[in-house]
């Protein structure tokens, strides 16, 4: 049997049981107390220890010694060996005949029967609710000494054992988990209010979810599940206790849970008297203060349960009127209330009671109206604008916030309460949006299922490099600011550049991944990366921020330079992914980490790049995800490049363009131009990327990114060849501003200019930029980007023949790889140099080695570029 996140506990238990320590587990009702002590003397029972458990009943109080006859009634034969006073004790336990002797107190009698059973072997005593057992047993069971005990019982009982283990709820995804055994549960709309209702507490996840109602039955803005019979017994059963005036102070204060505001606390202190809320804590309904906070959500459900709706709607009502006056009209404005300093951006724990949340981080003025609007709305469902706009409003304010949940609450009732069908629609999109955001694509289903989703939309125009798909409707001014962003290069204002910039009033999860994805699209990596680790970390677990933001994350850090990051979080994103939830998206986002994975093994030459590789294309669809297709395209092209493969290394950059020479991704096809230059200019193929370079001129001046023109100018410089007007080219490839945002291709434009540098006979200036790209690519291992920095360097060393019979680096290196077998183009392509020059080094180097022809270099132990002894045989 395996229990969901109790792991830790059985792990301490079982080590205290294994020393002979006696342990007190301690939990709520319905943390699963029973179900730990079940599994931990299942456990202890499987090392060869004989275990005897017991279980409280009702009324073993009015019985006294029941516990224990219940305990000890296997090892009954065992207490006529004892001396007579204990056997006449044990006699009168068990309703047996008693010897003519006056029997012993019970406990000394208990205490013989342990000696006796511990002197034979290994035992164990286990009390399940010890607490609820006659005070004679727990009062026995707790002192034995002889035997380890393991009890259980509720927190506030009396002191007993030492040495206790606390369990309390369990964390959401191990509540997840616990609903993943249930099929069809986690995909039911109902899955948000099941692991809310429950908060953690195993009971009433189990029995919410066996109970869970019809998906039609619940409609978008419900806010509690009914209590099933077994779950209001076990958290909930004083509700049913209830007089008429704390039944009403206790509905009242279940229904403004829904809008925890400062002031509708204030308003139930002063809805009834002191001794009505004392009472209700007595009971054991609200924990103690004055929140007026439930101590549980089931307990809140089990008080709307027994109020019924007729009830409720009349305490919405009174709630509504102690709110204060009448709503403002649509035209009022927000007004200017800051946030209260208790403003929360955690979205990560659904909240204990749904409705519009902890508005506490919203302008007062704004959520006072609309907790009353709230009330009224849910109270009448008429059509009202006013009400819906100050919901719509109040959802707005939310979502800046980043409280997803509490947004698509007040907006689905703002969409139900509207008028104009047009309107609600709209209201009903932002609400799905919501939804979706938060983690609930079934909620997303219920609020919106015909309406088209823009995030959707905008995700697959990037992936497939398609910015001919239009958004014609997007829900907020915020997500139509991404559709310009992602589709178009143009930035009409500068709204997108002072959009990603801007440092106030962010938002932990939808706005941050906004952000850094049109940071990202636009290559922005500096900000990207800022933004999209804000996401990452603030979004709610479970829900979809996460896996988007850590996927895009990877590839940011990836273009920065920085692979073993960009390796990290590539499987983090694989980690976060939840199929069952977000299907189609969860498969981007992983197909998008094992690519950026895939990648980094391609360019380090890692043993099982290839392995991965193909484990990537197999995720990869054709024509869907372009976008990483093209990474991995140009990841395999560079290593080809760098190797001397020349063109194999064109063939894989080629495909970025399709036969007209038109981007095949609108965004992604350019940034491989510097490559492709330089692999055309060692094929002597630049008419066929001349023409490519020209027109991409007019979108590099249109998006105005400054690692989209350093790329450019690399491929003009490339191209100029030995053209004097290629050294302004590379400059301004180095010169641009955040160059050094994206370290690798600012190392490779060095080493080509280097390279430029060298050849026209100008290697001290050669050797800094040759420096700094080796640098840069040993600390990424990139080993076969900095074994050609470093031969570069070694070619652009400074002179230090003395005489004429010494070897320059760069013969050296030529009869190297000759010596090697290599061919004369072979050996042009590994080193960047034409075939000619090599024919001109090795001609010049065999009367310096005293060698006549090739065959003879393969014989030779070494090239110290020295006079070889003519006189030593070839």
């Amino acid at each position: 049997m395996t229990l969901v996140g109790r792991s830790v506990q059985l792990d301490r238990i079982a080590d205290a049981l294994r020393n002979g320590r006696s342990v007190r587990v301690v939990g709520e009702r319905g943390t699963g107390r029973s179900a730990v002590l079940g599994e931990a003397a299942a456990r202890h029972a499987a090392t060869g220890v004989a275990v005897l458990a017991v279980r409280a009943l009702p009324g073993d109080h009015a019985l006294p010694g029941a516990g224990l006859q219940r305990l000890l009634t296997p090892v009954q034969h065992e207490t006529r060996g004892l001396p007579a006073g204990a056997a006449a004790a044990f006699a009168r336990l068990f309703g047996g005949d008693a010897p003519d002797v006056i029997p012993l107190p019970l406990p000394a009698a208990v205490t013989l029967l342990a000696e006796r059973l511990a002197g034979r072997g290994r035992w164990l005593w286990c009390a399940d609710d010890l607490d609820r057992l006659d005070p004679l047993s727990r009062t026995v069971i707790a002192a034995e000494t002889r035997i380890p005990v393991l009890a259980a019982t509720l927190p506030h009982a009396p002191a007993c054992l030492t040495e206790v283990i606390r369990i309390g709820r369990l964390r959401r995804i191990e509540a997840e988990r616990v609903l993943a055994a249930t099929p069809g549960v986690r995909a039911h709309p109902g899955a948000r209010l099941l692991l809310a209702q429950a908060a953690g507490n195993p009971l009433a996840l189990t029995e919410l979810a066996r109970h869970l109602p019809p998906a039609a039955e619940l409609a978008p803005t419900t806010t509690e599940l009914p209590v099933p019979p077994r779950l209001r017994h076990a958290l909930a059963a004083a509700v049913d206790t209830l007089d008429e005036p704390r039944l009403h102070a206790a509905v009242l204060a279940a229904l403004a849970a829904e809008t925890p505001r400062p002031r509708v606390a204030a308003i139930l202190g002063a809805a009834a008297g002191p001794e009505i809320w004392t009472g209700l804590v007595d009971l054991g309904l609200l924990r103690p203060g004055s929140g007026r906070r439930f101590r549980h959500p089931v307990v809140r459900a089990a008080v709307l349960d027994r109020a019924g709706s007729a009830r409720c709607r009349q305490a919405r009502h009174e709630l509504a009127a102690l709110l204060g006056p009448a709503c403002p009209t649509p035209e009022a404005g927000l007004g200017n209330a800051r946030p209260t300093p208790e403003a929360g951006l955690d979205n990560a724990r659904p909240t204990p009671e749904a409705g519009l949340g902890n508005a506490c981080s919203t302008p007062d003025a704004v959520f006072d109206h609309a907790a009353r609007a709230w009330h009224l709305a849910r109270a009448d469902p008429a059509p009202d604008e006013t009400l819906a706009d100050l919901l719509d409003r109040a959802g707005t304010e939310l979502t800046r916030t980043g409280r997803t949940r509490a947004a698509a609450y007040a907006l689905a009732l703002a969409a139900a309460r509207t008028p104009d069908p047009e309107r609600a629609g709209r209201r009903r999109l932002h609400a799905a949006h919501q939804a979706r955001l938060s983690g609930e694509p079934a909620w997303e289903n219920q609020l919106g299922t015909s309406l088209e989703n823009v995030g959707q939309r905008l995700r697959a125009a990037w992936l497939r490099g398609d910015n001919t798909i239009r958004v014609d409707t997007a829900p907020n001014e915020l997500m139509a600011t991404w559709a310009q962003a992602v589709l178009h290069d143009t930035d009409p204002g500068g709204t997108v550049q002072r959009l990603i910039n801007e440092n106030d009033r962010m938002a932990p999860d939808e706005r941050s991944i906004v952000l850094g994805t049109i940071a990202a699209t636009r290559h922005e990596t500096g900000l990207a990366v800022r933004h999209l680790t804000r996401a990452a970390t603030l979004a709610p677990p479970g829900g979809l921020i996460r896996p988007i933001a850590l996927g895009a994350l990877a590839w940011a850090h990836f273009d920065s330079g920085d692979l073993d990051t960009a390796r990290s979080v590539a499987e983090q994103t694989i980690e976060a992914g939840d199929a069952d939830r977000h299907g189609v998206a969860t498969s981007d986002t992983r197909a998008g980490a094992l690519a950026t994975l895939a990648a980094v093994a391609v360019l380090r030459e890692e043993p099982d790049a290839a392995d991965r590789l193909g484990t990537a294309r197999d995720a990869l669809q054709p024509g869907y995800h372009v976008l990483h297709d093209l990474r991995l395209d140009r990841a395999q092209g560079l290593i080809a490049a760098i190797r001397g493969e020349h063109a194999l290394a064109f063939q894989r950059l080629r495909r970025h363009y399709d036969e007209t020479g038109r981007p095949v991704h609108h965004r992604i096809s350019d940034l491989c131009l510097g490559d492709l230059a330089q692999v055309g200019a060692a094929l002597d193929r630049t008419g066929a990327i001349e023409d490519l370079v020209a027109a991409a001129g007019s979108r590099v001046r249109s998006l105005g990114s400054a690692r989209l023109s350093a790329i450019w100018h690399r491929a003009r410089a490339l191209l100029a060849g030995p053209d004097p007007a290629a050294e302004e080219f590379f400059r301004l490839a180095l010169d641009g501003p955040g160059a050094a945002q994206w370290a690798f291709e600012a190392a490779l434009t060095r080493m080509d200019y280097a390279i430029w540098l060298r050849r026209r006979q100008r290697p001290a200036q050669a050797r800094p930029l040759l420096s700094a790209a080796r640098d840069v690519f040993a600390a990424a291992n990139l080993d076969a980007w900095r074994e050609r920095a470093e031969a570069e360097l070694a070619a652009a060393a400074s002179p230090r023949r003395s005489r004429d019979d010494v070897l320059s680096p760069q013969q050296r290196q030529v009869v190297t790889l000759a010596a090697q077998g290599l061919t004369n183009a072979q050996i042009a392509a590994r080193l960047g140099i034409s075939a000619r020059t090599v024919s001109t080094h090795l001609s010049r180097a065999y009367p310096i080695l005293g060698v006549t022809r090739r065959a003879q270099l393969r014989a030779m132990q070494s090239f110290n570029g020295r006079h070889r002894d003519r006189r030593t045989p070839a």
